[in-house]
Formats: structure tokens, sequence, C-alpha cells
């Protein structure tokens, strides 16, 4: 055996330690960006649009308040729609003299009644419409829907958010 071998010099070592270094660093804030982004998620619905309309029902011959409504999502997460508030009251539980009054949501976007159970997912970046119909001059307890009444209408998600925007009826 040859005994004038020597190791790799010191330099060369210490450029192969701070290599490593570097590329063990830049591995490390990878994969904490990627923890970053899962946990740093929201969602966040905006109202592009919402309006009333009054509309004649020649079945029940009287007119209904029809409120169209556009939600978008502007947040990095889905969002799921599960309730409508009208002045604080669910939109299902809604009674006139103790007799329920029947308050409809159409998801337009999709063509489908609204079902609280299975909610409406908003994506980043999509939208959908909504109407909200009920029959004109119904007596609440949280008052009488007629013409001029601001009422408050929150959409609420399955994350817990409450989302509140006020239209004034025509």
């Amino acid at each position: 055996m040859r005994r004038d071998k020597r190791a790799i010099s010191p330099v060369i070592a210490t450029i192969i330690i701070v290599a490593v270094a570097i590329v063990m660093s830049i591995a490390v804030a990878y994969w904490m960006m990627g923890l970053a982004t899962t946990f740093t998620r929201y969602e966040k619905l905006e109202f592009t649009s919402a309006y009333a309309i009054p509309v004649f029902d020649s079945e029940a011959n009287r007119y209904n308040y029809t409120i169209r409504i556009t939600l978008k999502n502007t947040g990095t997460s889905p969002a799921t729609v599960t309730m409508f508030l009208l002045n604080g009251i669910p939109y299902n539980e809604i009674k006139e003299n103790d007799e329920l009054v029947v308050v409809t949501i159409v998801v337009t976007t999709d063509n489908a009644i609204f079902d609280p159970e299975k909610g409406v997912t908003i994506n980043p970046g999509d939208g959908k419409d909504f109407e909200i119909t009920f029959p004109k001059g119904t007596v609440t307890p949280m008052g009488n829907l007629t013409s001029g009444v601001s009422l408050e209408i929150v959409v609420q998600t399955a994350a817990g958010n409450q989302y509140p925007k006020h239209v004034k009826l025509p």
C-alpha cells in the first residue's frame, strides 16, 4: 500500500459541505412554501350584483319579489353556500301568522332549486347566480316586506362565514 496518498483537501471539503447545505436549505424552503400555501387558503365571496324586482305570479294572482344575486368567489379555496338568511331568519323558517311562508331559491346558473343539505359550491374565480322569491307584502316578525323596505340578505357558507348584503325592495 502506498502511504503518500492524501485525503481531499480541506478547501474542497468545505466547498462540498457548503454546496450540500445550500441544496438542503433550498429543499426545506420549497417544503415550507408548500405547507404555507396549504394553510393559508381562504374563501371569500363577493356580491357582484344584487337587486329586487316585482314579478306577477298568475297562478297565485299576486305579486312576488324576486331578488337576483350574483356571487363570485375571489378567494383561493372553494366556498359552499349552505344557507340564506333574510333579516337574520333562515329563509326556510320565515313565518306569517304561524304559517311558513314559501320562499324559493333557485340557482339560475345550474337551473336547480337550492338545497341547504347539499349546498352550492363555488370554486375560486367562479360565480353563481341565485333568485330568491317570496310573496310581496309578507308580514313577518322582521317586518312587512313591501316597497321601500331594506332587506338584509346574508349568505352563509359551510366554513361558517357570513356575507351580508342590503337590498331595497322596489
